[in-house]
Parts: structure tokens; C-alpha cells; sequence
């Protein structure tokens, strides 16, 4: 049996064989919704080398051959040229770059590559928040931050993207005291096709624990509160691309315009995004397409490591698709989070190696520039800032323990990130 992982380098195999005279980048492999594999190649492609590569290939990959002739010359497709210019991700198999178009049911978003945002259209600092696994005291970080924020006299916009397991919204907003919309009320009616920009002046309130300045998205409004029921079939067309008569827009693109105009209406001096947890679809519209600074939680588990490697292994054939460094890289930072005070050279050696692995690249022989650290500098994005461990933020809950913690507690705890966070928003600042 031919199963998924084997299929693409199965591929190259074929065309190797096949022996083609065709560069790399003339050629493209789209995997279906179903995992099957087709081949296109340039129009010049003699007849007997396309017939030998489809035997080859009908042949080699059992399930995972997308038709009887699986290859096709690239007039003969839907789309003909043009298919060349779709986003792909690319893959290296046996020193071979398989330049490969993923046609999915969703999660489109994994594999478009990252636009800087054009300064025609500037917007305040962003800084999302994510983690593999819930528990990892992500959202009680986010939330103390703002507060330190505030307390610097900034306005801050909180927005509660973890539609699955909504947290900020209960935690700094007295339930009585949500906005009539959530942010899944937003996804749901843009769907429909409703007048959502009427909706965003009452997307937001203002936190009760600090006085002023703390506007809070939360997940889901009142308006979802009172009719619970419907909660899980939101979800279902929450994260749906939409169709209509501007054409299509992924999850990505509606989330940075929802975004984009909760920023215009709050006039937020900074913003910050509760991310989704875990691999999902959705995930990738936080990390990758809305302009952010990426904190990156972990602890030092093998789980964790592993969780990681999945992603940035993805995220890698993001990184080299265009032969050079990219900048959404740089704006990616771990967090060693509930860690022990000893336990800072572990940590960091596992990151550094984690990130050689995947998103660093080599020097060459040529000297030329590319993304790569040393292990030791602390500015790298594999180099961890620090939330220790502690008893008095497990369970912590802001609305009801922050009035009982004492500045000299929180410090001692968040600090480290604070200092590094306050650094890092500095220098967004500067660059707008």
C-alpha cells in the first residue's frame, strides 16, 4: 500500500526516471482534496516521455495517482499558464525542489505566503499570542501585559481569537458587560453577507480592571450568550471562505479586514490576538497574514518540541520558497513559559535546535546573507523570553485576583516578558 507520506517523493522518483529535460520550477504538482497527485509539465515535453512518466507514475502510486494519465501538459489544464502563477509551497525530495499546489477543502491560508502590509494602509502594532496546547498560561500573559500597557497610558484592543475555548472574554469582561458581537458573530454574518461594519461599534468594551484604555473583542457577544444553542453551528461556518461578487476571500483575508476595521473604530494605540491553540486550519490567518509580532508559548516537553517541528517544518517550505529571507521570520519569538529557573540552557538548546531544523538556513560557501543565529543571542527568535513558574498565577483569573496581587508578585513572574515585550513594541513603533 502507498500511503501519503511516500506518494510525493514517489513522484520524483518518476520523473527522475522518466528523465524529463525539464527544470523544476517549469513543472508543478497539485495534490487533490483526496491526496491524489497529478504532474504538469511544460507543452514542449515530447509525447514519448509524457506517455513513459504517466505509465511510471499510474504505475508507482496506486491510490495516489490522480487519473490514468496523471501527467498533463499545462494547456490542458483548467487554467493553463496561469497555474504557474498560483501560490505553492515547495518541497525538497532527494535534491529535488517539487513545486507543489495544494488544492484543499480549507486552510488555504497555509500555504500563501505572508504579505508585508502595504504603507498605504498602516495599522498599529500586532502582537499575537499562540501556543500548541492550552494551559500554558498564554491568555493570563496577554492579559497582564495589557494591563501593563495600559498602565502606561496606551489604549490597547484585546481580540479573543480562540473560538473553541474563548477565555479573554469571560476574563476581563464582567458577563453582564460583553458587547452585543464576538468575533465568531462577525465571521458568521459576513458569511451571509450582512452589513458586518454596522456591527463593529459593538464588538468592544471597555475591561473593568484597570480604569481606562482596555478594549476587549471577546469570542462570542451577548447576542450568542442568549441563544447558547447555536454555538457549535457557528463554528461550522465561522471559519469558511466567502464567495461573492468581489470573488473569493480565505479565512485570512476576512479576519485581517474584521481586524483592520475594529482598529478604525477603537483607534487602539496597540493590539493584541488570543490565537487558536494547536495545528488547526485557522491557525495560519494569525501566525502568517495578519502583520503581527508571533509569541510563540511552550514548555519544555517533548510534546511541545514535537507540536513545534510539525509546524515549522510546514512553515519552512513558506520560509525558502523564494530563495531568500523572508521578514515574518524575524517577527516570530518562543516563550519558555511555566519554566524552571534552572532549566533556561535546556530550553534554549532544544529551540536553537528545533529552529536550525527548520526556519534557520546555513552560511554557504559563498558568504551570502541568510537567516541563521548562534545559539547564545538572546535577540534570536529561537532564544526564549521567561514566565517562571508559579503558584500564585495558576487558576488566575483577572477580573476577580488582580486587585490581591501586589506589584513586587507580578514582576517577579512576568518581568522578563514584559521587558522583552516592551522592547520589541519599541521597535514596531520605530519601523511605522
Amino acid at each position: 500500500m502507498i500511503t501519503f507520506d511516500q506518494s510525493l517523493s514517489l513522484v520524483v522518483r518518476c520523473l527522475k526516471s522518466a528523465q524529463p529535460a525539464v527544470a523544476p520550477d517549469a513543472m508543478r504538482v497539485i495534490r487533490d482534496m483526496q491526496g491524489r497527485l497529478f504532474v504538469v509539465v511544460p507543452d514542449s515535453l515530447p509525447e514519448d516521455v509524457l506517455e513513459r512518466l504517466n505509465q511510471q507514475l499510474v504505475a508507482t502510486l496506486g491510490q495516489y495517482a490522480g487519473s490514468s494519465t496523471p501527467a498533463v501538459r499545462v494547456s490542458d489544464t483548467l487554467t493553463g499558464e496561469a497555474l504557474l502563477h498560483e501560490p505553492h509551497v515547495i518541497q525538497q525530495l532527494d535534491d529535488f525542489p517539487v513545486y507543489l499546489i495544494e488544492r484543499r477543502a480549507m486552510g488555504e491560508d497555509w500555504v500563501l505566503q505572508p504579505a508585508e502590509n502595504p504603507p498605504a494602509h498602516p495599522h498599529p502594532p500586532r502582537f499575537v499570542f499562540f501556543s500548541l496546547k492550552g494551559g500554558v498560561g498564554r491568555s493570563t500573559a496577554l492579559a497582564l501585559w495589557a494591563c501593563h500597557l495600559c498602565q502606561q497610558g496606551k489604549t490597547l484592543l484585546v481580540v479573543d481569537l480562540d473560538l473553541e475555548a474563548p477565555g479573554l472574554g469571560a476574563q476581563l469582561l464582567e458577563r453582564k458587560g460583553k458587547p452585543r458581537f464576538g468575533v465568531a458573530d462577525w465571521l458568521v454574518e459576513d458569511i451571509a453577507g450582512n452589513d458586518v461594519a454596522a456591527m463593529v461599534p459593538d464588538m468592544a468594551r471597555q475591561s473593568p480592571i484597570v480604569p481606562a484604555g482596555l478594549w476587549v473583542v471577546p469570542a462570542f457577544g451577548s447576542v450568542t450568550d442568549a441563544s447558547p444553542q447555536n454555538v457549535i453551528a457557528k463554528l461550522a461556518r465561522a471559519y469558511l471562505d466567502k464567495q461573492d461578487e468581489q470573488g473569493q476571500q480565505h479565512f485570512a483575508q476576512r479576519l485581517r479586514r474584521m481586524v483592520t476595521e475594529l482598529e478604525q473604530a477603537y483607534t487602539p494605540d496597540v493590539v493584541l490576538i488570543d490565537s487558536r491553540a494547536g495545528l488547526h486550519e485557522t491557525v495560519a490567518a494569525s501566525l502568517l497574514h495578519l502583520d503581527a509580532e508571533v509569541l510563540c508559548f511552550a514548555t519544555d516537553l517533548e510534546v511541545t518540541w514535537q507540536g513545534y517541528r510539525y509546524l515549522f517544518s510546514h512553515l519552512s517550505q513558506l520560509a525558502h520558497s523564494d530563495g531568500s529571507a523572508v521578514d515574518w521570520r524575524e517577527r516570530f519569538k518562543m516563550v519558555s513559559a511555566r519554566s524552571k529557573v534552572t532549566g533556561l540552557d535546556d530550553f534554549v538548546g532544544r529551540s536553537y535546535g528545533l529552529w536550525s531544523d527548520t526556519l534557520y538556513e546555513e552560511s554557504d560557501e559563498l558568504f551570502c546573507e541568510v537567516f541563521g543565529f548562534d545559539e547564545q543571542d538572546d535577540s534570536a527568535p529561537h532564544y526564549p523570553l521567561m514566565i517562571p513558574r508559579s503558584d500564585t498565577f495558576e487558576a488566575f483569573d483577572p477580573c476577580r485576583d488582580l486587585s490581591r496581587i501586589e506589584e513586587s508578585q507580578l514582576l517577579q513572574v512576568f518581568g522578563e516578558l514584559f521587558r522583552g515585550l516592551d522592547e520589541r513594541l519599541e521597535v514596531v513603533e520605530d519601523e511605522q
